[in-house]
């Protein structure tokens, strides 16, 4: 799944000069500072980069994220979905799409952790078909087969989706079952096995000294 950022030095860009690449998730240290040295971010005269463009697979992700997100965080979010099975990525998608945790990294970071907060349904897109499915699994009572025949399964699904507080989604129905939201990240302290930014090594000039040095040819050794 693609998840890119397209960072430029902040310092630059506010001077009208756009120093920029594209650093993909998830990333090593050595990728991270390799797109700093990149774009001139060396920790003394530019220290701070900011976020022109992302590029990530996830429909409506890229436009929760801001222009100042952490490296480290981004690369904690994108290492939590790269850990997703194919079906909870599709699950995640529709909770982004729902909305209700998605004002922040820290809610979307512990979104990846709690996606059984959510019941999800891939292959329900519109509320007759939701009805239906209500129907066919006997969720609240048992139809006889001859009433399916005139039963309204649209206006079924509909009140039934607004008493839930769901959304249909590309993905398909998605709902808040009412399970505990888990705090897994505070927001603040990112695991050490997803922190991957560091400024470039300073290469170490040894500084040039005035006068004769002490092998100097011209100066003589007392033997």
């Amino acid at each position: 799944m693609e998840f890119a950022a397209n960072i430029a030095n902040l310092g630059k860009y506010s001077a009208g000069v756009l120093a920029a690449a594209q650093l993909s998730f998830p990333a090593t240290t050595e990728q991270v500072q390799s797109v700093l040295r990149e774009i001139g971010v060396d920790g003394l005269r530019y220290g701070e980069i900011i976020v022109l463009e992302y590029s990530i697979g996830i429909k409506g992700l890229a436009g929760k994220l801001g222009e100042f997100v952490p490296i480290d965080e981004l690369n904690y979010l994108a290492s939590r979905i790269a850990e997703l099975t194919p079906e909870e990525k599709e699950k995640f998608t529709a909770a982004v799409s729902h909305g209700e945790y998605g004002d922040s990294m820290q809610d979307l970071i512990n979104l990846t952790y709690n996606l059984d907060c959510y019941d999800f349904l891939p292959d329900v897109r519109t509320e007759e078909e939701y009805g239906r499915w209500l129907v066919d699994h006997h969720q609240e009572f048992r139809l006889p087969e001859k009433a399916r025949l005139y039963f309204d399964y649209e206006s079924y699904g509909e009140d039934t989706c607004i008493n839930e507080g769901g959304d249909f989604s590309e993905q398909g129905y998605i709902y808040n079952n009412r399970t505990r939201f888990q705090e897994v990240y505070d927001g603040q302290h990112v695991p050490e096995k997803y922190k991957v930014f560091r400024y470039p090594l300073q290469a170490k000039v040894r500084p040039v000294r005035s006068g004769r040095g002490r092998d100097s040819p011209s100066r003589k050794r007392p033997w």
